[in-house]
Order: structure tokens, then C-alpha cells, then sequence
């Protein structure tokens, strides 16, 4: 079988193995890094103010991952490790983008304030999640780069 087969299985089996590792790695990380402010009275306004756009940025998530697939799918680019780095980049860059268009045009402060909110809702601190949202965006970015340049 010839390498670009084996891609249209492997890349479904990452997504899956992302969208089952996911929710267990953020409860163990939420109890190794828990938040900075625990809940508060701020966090029922803050949850009214920005719960619908948490929802939207999983299904975004989601969506990320399905295009991060046609993408792969339509490349060919044969099994490399750049398609790890699409697949999960897209999965975080596709909601990052979502919580940008909603929250920026109405100033940085509503940008912190969501996140504010993301620590809360999830209980884990973004000393942790940034870095990692950060790496692995990047890595989307870059993994989408040097798979366009050798198309």
C-alpha cells in the first residue's frame, strides 16, 4: 500500500485520538495547574458575556479539524510529521481566530476578560494553556507553510 493511503486512515486516527485526549488531559492539567482566581461573582457575568462564544469556538475546533483533513486529503503530502502539526494546529488555531473576530473589535479588554472566563469555566490557569496554545498554533502555522512550499 502506498504512503499517500496510508495518510486518508492516519489522519482521521489523530483527530479521534485529539478529540478522546483532549478532555482527559485538561482535567489532569487543570489539577497540576489550577487557575489563578478561583470563581467568583465575576464569573456569572462573565459567563453571560462570553458562554455562547465558547460554544461556538468547539464547534470552530471542530471545523478546524475537518478542513485540517480536506487540506491533508488534497495535498497528498504522504505520512511526514507536518500533518500532526496541521491537524492539531487548525483544531486550536480555527477557535483562536473566532475568539479574536469576536472579542477584539471590542477592545483588548473584552480579549482578557474572555480568557478570564476560559480560566474560570475550565479551571485551569493560562500560565499553562497559553504557552501550549501558543506552540501549537505556531506549529499549525508553520506545518501548513512547509507543506504548501514543497506543493
Amino acid at each position: 500500500m502506498s504512503s499517500r493511503a496510508d495518510t486518508s486512515w492516519t489522519t482521521p486516527l489523530v483527530i479521534a485520538a485529539c478529540a478522546f485526549l483532549t478532555p482527559l488531559l485538561m482535567r489532569v492539567f487543570s489539577r497540576a495547574f489550577p487557575p489563578r482566581r478561583p470563581l467568583s461573582e465575576d464569573y456569572q457575568l462573565l459567563h453571560s458575556r462570553y458562554n455562547a462564544i465558547e460554544l461556538w469556538s468547539q464547534l470552530f475546533a471542530l471545523i478546524g479539524g475537518v478542513a485540517a483533513v480536506w487540506f491533508v486529503i488534497a495535498l497528498r503530502p504522504g505520512n511526514t510529521l507536518w500533518l500532526v502539526g496541521i491537524i492539531f494546529g487548525w483544531l486550536v488555531l480555527a477557535p483562536l481566530l473566532l475568539v479574536a473576530v469576536c472579542t477584539l473589535p471590542r477592545g483588548l479588554s473584552r480579549w482578557h476578560e474572555f480568557w478570564q472566563f476560559y480560566e474560570m469555566h475550565y479551571q485551569i490557569s493560562l500560565r499553562f494553556l497559553a504557552p501550549v496554545y501558543i506552540f501549537v498554533g505556531s506549529l499549525g502555522l508553520v506545518s501548513t507553510a512547509v507543506l504548501l512550499f514543497r506543493q
